[in-house]
């Protein structure tokens, strides 16, 4: 039986034009009497970005 191999350039081309997987995203917000913090973590954990906003009686 003979076993044939993908050569290692062709395997890095096809990864290089796989589409990107779809990433998900976690929305958290600390709320506070005069300010909200968000923050927002990728799938891995990895804070993304963060922002105040300030609270408000509507």
């Amino acid at each position: 039986m003979t076993t044939l191999r993908m050569p290692a350039a062709v395997r890095a081309v096809q990864a290089a034009e796989a589409p990107a997987a779809p990433r998900s995203v976690v929305l958290g917000v600390d709320t506070h009497k005069d300010v909200h913090v968000a923050a927002v973590l990728d799938h891995l954990g990895a804070l993304l970005r963060t922002g105040e906003f300030p609270a408000r009686d509507t």
